[in-house]
């Protein structure tokens, strides 16, 4: 993250606001309200994209409302870091490097990565997890998880228990209907044929209760 609070950073896609999610989050919103006003009409009009580790849906709603205020437009499929696109769509392959988040996502967090991520907790409901590549839960997912969110159709969601949770590959969204409930085993998400399927792992390893 940037040493300064808040930085903006231009791409061909829009603008990119920076934030360093270790400070205080009044004092990253005072900043914001200065550089918007010390720029007051320049990035009016612009399309823009707020990152920042551990922040919430509900701080991201109110560090979009600033920009709002004068002009900007948010567009959160705005990517960073700034990657060259391919034509081809990379699988997503046992050992990538993916970014290990530890503990229990509650309601109202939010989880952005360019990759592929896994969870060591529960996803409560309100939680949400987007990730350009896979989505591993090593517990609960009652959240909302959106793998493959720039079109990586073969980016899978895989969960050691599903229970009311909101799923979506490369911007296909499973049926409600379709996610089963509650398993003995672990279950992954995947497309196939235009639609998520659901897969059940069902060897004899022993999984921990959530």
């Amino acid at each position: 993250m940037p040493r300064e609070l808040v930085s903006i950073k231009g791409t061909r896609e829009g603008l990119v606001i920076l934030l360093d999610s270790t400070r205080e989050f009044e004092d990253i919103k005072l900043h914001l309200k200065r550089k918007m006003e010390s720029s007051r009409g320049f990035f009016r009009g612009a399309r823009f994209a707020v990152y920042g580790q551990a922040i919430t849906g509900r701080q991201r709603s109110e560090l979009e409302n600033i920009c709002r205020q004068y002009g900007l437009i948010p567009s959160p499929e705005i990517s960073w870091p700034l990657e060259k696109k391919v034509e081809q769509i990379k699988t997503v392959l046992p050992g990538e490097p993916a970014r290990l988040v530890q503990g229990t996502l509650r309601s109202g967090q939010e989880i952005r990565h360019q990759g592929n991520v896994v969870i060591i907790g529960n996803i409560h409901p309100g939680a949400r997890v987007v990730a350009t590549g896979s989505v591993i839960i090593m517990g609960c997912c009652r959240g909302t998880v959106q793998a493959g969110a720039e079109g990586n159709t073969a980016a899978t969601i895989t969960a050691l228990k599903l229970q009311a949770a909101c799923l979506s590959i490369a911007g296909i969204t499973a049926s409600p209907a379709a996610i089963p409930r509650s398993s003995l085993f672990p279950i992954t998400a995947r497309l196939k044929g235009g639609r998520i399927i659901f897969d059940f792992y069902r060897h004899k390893a022993i999984y921990p209760a959530f």
